[in-house]
């Protein structure tokens, strides 16, 4: 009798050199599902722009595209080059051929990252799959969409429509849509009529032995902490700096530590405006595991974001003792219960962003007793014990499943 096949799980996600809480939530599916008896390997659109067969390199009469074999830590991947990237409704119809290629290898299938997009080629292949996103197309790009340029501007309106046609498409082929929040759910449900059952709201589950309270904590410098993608419009730093701008008025000594990405000129000219220079530090590229240590010495976590699905780093934080002051953005009011084990604030307001900050900078006792309510939330409703065995159930649910049918295109 020969040994039993291990099925292997195509996960379509995006490009791993990219941070945030995709890159956090594939990590997890990866290892749970090869802890489960599965075989992960993931497939990605580059952001290598050498892999891409641009405008300009079809001028120069460049005919290949990228097509690489690339390990993510110790699982397989496979990174894929776009023909025209300029066009965001072409990104996996041009590069389809080789899609088909890495797709062929799989037996289940499974989407990972901020909106659905990344499933289109389990639908052009004709795959069964389930997705596991943040949010919606409109919500994910209607804040970033102010920083676009002319022609950046003009080229994403050409293709919104074939991407929102896309999105709807996927939600309706899709066996099941995990969503981080109540709020997405919402969005989703609510623009495209899905039925009953088909959307469930699964936050990203947070290993609360990891991510835990300092046993003992001696005298170390205050700091407010902020984790994600600096550059990015949605996540407001220009905001938050501002605020922070306030608060050392009141408490000189307070740092604010940001980690992510290499902050742009545009952040790095703000805070030399303010006057924050020496005390506002970044920290690059941080692995995940190391990032305990953040939390658990922070005197608060700000998410100052105008949009978020979730806000995986608020769960991380609340596991680790320490409460957080977030704007009223979408998901984090799922987790945070405003007075109780945080603070929730008006969107877009540095005023009542930094008052909030202040008034738990002032009320040590305060900040204590929110901080071990929100360590009892993550562990009550987002610890692995809660959430984990749920993926399980749903790549069974998959590897069980049928074909989608010939007609792909009907919605």
């Amino acid at each position: 009798m020969g040994a039993e096949k291990v099925p292997r799980l195509c996960i379509s996600t995006i490009d791993p050199s990219q941070v945030g809480g995709v890159t956090t939530m594939k990590k997890f599916i990866c290892d749970y599902a090869q802890k489960s008896g599965f075989f992960p390997y993931i497939v990605y659109s580059s952001l290598d722009p050498q892999d891409h067969l641009s405008i300009k390199n079809l001028l120069k009469r460049k005919r290949k595209i990228g097509f690489l074999e690339k390990k993510y830590e110790e699982y397989d991947g496979y990174s894929i080059g776009i023909v025209l990237p300029e066009f965001e409704f072409l990104h996996y119809l041009s590069s389809f051929r080789y899609w088909k290629k890495t797709l062929a290898q799989g037996d289940i299938f499974f989407g990972v990252s901020g909106t659905n997009q990344c499933c289109l080629p389990f639908v052009l292949a004709k795959k069964d799959f389930a997705c596991w996103i943040a949010t919606t197309l409109l919500e994910d790009r209607k804040d970033n969409a102010r920083e676009f340029g002319f022609l950046r501007k003009l080229i994403d309106r050409l293709s919104l429509p074939l991407c929102l046609y896309w999105e709807k498409l996927i939600f309706k082929k899709s066996k099941k849509v995990l969503v981080l929040s109540q709020y997405t759910a919402e969005r989703i449900c609510e623009r495209y009529k899905l039925d009953e059952g088909k959307v469930e709201v699964v936050p990203h589950p947070v290993d609360t032995d990891l991510f835990c309270p300092v046993i003992s904590q001696g005298e170390s410098e205050r700091y407010l902490l902020f984790a994600g993608r600096i550059n990015d419009s949605r996540k407001n730093l220009l905001m938050l700096l501002e605020a922070f701008s306030l608060v050392v008025r009141g408490f000189p000594e307070v740092k604010l530590k940001l980690v992510g990405d290499k902050p742009d000129a545009k952040i790095l000219r703000r805070i030399s405006d303010l006057g924050l220079g020496d005390s506002v530090l970044f920290y690059e590229a941080i692995p995940h595991e190391k990032m305990v240590p953040f939390y658990q010495q922070a005197a608060l976590f700000v998410l100052p974001s105008l949009q978020e699905g979730l806000g995986i780093v608020t769960l991380e934080a609340m596991a680790c003792g320490i409460p957080v002051v977030s704007t009223r953005c979408g998901g984090p009011e799922d987790v945070i219960e405003d007075g109780v084990n945080g603070l929730l604030v008006e969107n877009n307001s540095a005023s009542k962003l930094a008052e909030a900050i202040l008034k738990l900078l002032r009320d040590e006792g305060l900040r204590k007793r929110m901080g071990k309510k929100a360590r009892q939330t993550v562990v009550n409703k987002y610890s692995m014990v809660k959430l984990a065995p749920k993926f399980l159930d749903f790549f069974k649910e998959l590897s069980s499943g049928a074909g989608q049918g010939q007609d792909i295109w009907r919605v």
